[in-house]
């Protein structure tokens, strides 16, 4: 057998530790983040940031208009993005708001942050896809955003169809290019410069989601994050499951998850965390995000 195949096999094998799951509702979930035994998630619908321990799940930064996606470590706290709100906020380690920007350096707004991934160099990777359209297919104005540790914003990489998820490792930035059904790789450069994409893993021509009566026009592969056992982790939202990759960008399999739009997953060493909500367009936008141990 060759070493691919070897490990492609131990991946299917790996086992799921579904008795430690737990579930906690949450308005309209995205951007989990495991940091110091704490776990922090964004509720796009309540304009808040939320931390939850084993003292239970409680506020950690709140403001009216930002309708957060995610948070990434950055200084001493953390930057959030408000994705319906337009903008980057750093925050301390308290949640108190410290600055804000609107626009990058040659002053382009910000349209809608999205996901958000720490760069190892104190700097933060975020998407900031544009239009969540049709039209955004053929017609792609997403781009990736970086925050270095100073305080400069700069765009690193696009046009893109709707970058959603990012996430850094071993010197490259993994992209989900929504719009596309595909995942990009990056290599990371000097001051966070990006090089030249290739394509990791098409998912374009993935079965549907066989549980549902129609498909979401939408679907795309949102958040994603390598796992314990090596393998990447891609939320599939509007088809509430996760696809598995090998690190190769083989697809290995699905794993079903109950909300159907699914939008993001972090691992830590207390284990794993994902998010997503079960209908995008109620008022409510109820969702839930489910903690385990192992994987999912």
């Amino acid at each position: 057998m060759r070493r691919k195949d070897l490990f492609i096999a131990l991946l299917v094998l790996w086992p799921t530790i579904a008795c430690a799951a737990d579930a906690l509702e949450a308005s309209y979930p995205e951007g989990p983040l495991w940091r110091g035994g704490k776990l922090y998630f964004a509720e796009m619908a309540a304009d808040r940031v939320t931390v939850s321990d084993k003292r239970g799940a409680r506020p950690f930064f709140t403001e009216k208009g930002c309708g957060p996606t995610a948070l990434a470590p950055y200084g001493e706290g953390f930057l959030v993005l408000c994705h319906r709100g337009g903008r980057i906020v750093t925050v301390d380690k308290k949640g108190r708001a410290l600055r804000r920007w609107d626009r990058d350096e040659g002053g382009r707004r910000l349209m809608n942050p999205n996901d958000a991934a720490a760069d190892g160099s104190g700097g933060v990777y975020f998407s900031d896809p544009g239009p969540f359209a049709e039209r955004s297919r053929e017609t792609p104005l997403g781009r990736i955003m970086h925050l270095s540790a100073d305080g400069a914003l700069r765009r690193v990489s696009g046009p893109l169809a709707y970058p959603n998820g990012v996430h850094v490792r071993d010197g490259a930035l993994y992209v989900s290019e929504h719009l596309r059904g595909r995942i990009l790789r990056f290599p990371i450069g000097a001051a966070g410069r990006l090089g030249a994409a290739h394509v990791f893993a098409d998912l374009s021509g993935r079965p549907p989601a066989a549980r549902y009566a129609s498909p979401y026009p939408l679907a795309g592969p949102d958040g994603l994050e390598f796992g314990p056992d090596g393998a990447l982790y891609v939320a599939l939202y509007g088809e509430g499951r996760f696809a598995r990759l090998s690190p190769a960008g083989d697809l290995i399999g699905f794993i079903d998850m109950p909300a159907r739009f699914l939008t993001n997953i972090a691992f830590g060493k207390e284990g794993f965390a994902t998010t997503g909500t079960f209908d995008n367009r109620s008022p409510s936008q109820a969702g839930e995000v489910t903690t385990g141990a192992g994987v999912p």
